[in-house]
């Protein structure tokens, strides 16, 4: 149960990301006009640092990692219930940067993982006989290889590639964090 939780969590805060959601984002050549305006209403992109006091005040909050998703109880309430905002709230966060944040997080984190699967898909093929694996490659190519470069450039539009570059450095300690992997 708590893994099906975060895997909603993840597609959650990627859905979240598309929806809507360098230091100067104007300078960023990626993102998409929407993305710097919800960035800029933000407060900008987070630092090295904020990241950080993200990474330490998350196992904290209720739901949205699999520890503290013990706590939570009944996972039919709203995603952001009031229960996470408070916490959110009490840890001296203002709810929309920190969820900004998340989503940002949650997003690279799923980018991460379909990555990860990708290869470890490639990977099994060295064991199949040559007919097989080049139907397979070509499976995996056409499924995925197009999916995963759709997602990427629209993850390029709405996270500032200082973001990534913060979260990718922080992958184990984050994952360790979300009590993932």
């Amino acid at each position: 149960m708590r893994k099906s939780m975060l895997s909603l969590l993840l597609v959650l805060a990627a859905l979240t990301l598309f929806a809507g959601c360098g230091d100067d984002v104007a300078d960023d050549p990626k993102l998409s006009e929407e993305g710097k305006t919800v960035i800029e209403e933000v407060g900008g992109p987070f630092s090295a640092s904020e990241f950080e006091r993200f990474l330490a005040d998350l196992p904290s909050i209720p739901g949205l990692t699999a520890e503290s998703q013990k706590y939570v109880g009944d996972a039919t309430g709203a995603a952001l219930s009031a229960k996470v905002l408070g916490a959110i709230k009490a840890r001296g966060w203002d709810e929309e940067r920190f969820m900004y944040i998340y989503s940002h997080t949650m997003t690279m984190v799923s980018a991460e993982q379909m990555n990860k699967a990708t290869e470890q898909m490639q990977a099994q093929l060295k064991d199949m006989p040559e007919e097989q694996k080049k139907m397979m490659e070509q499976m995996i190519g056409q499924q995925m290889g197009g999916q995963m470069e759709a997602f990427q450039a629209e993850l390029d539009k709405q996270v500032p590639g200082s973001e990534q570059t913060i979260i990718k450095d922080n992958l184990p300690k984050l994952y360790s964090v979300l009590g993932i992997e």
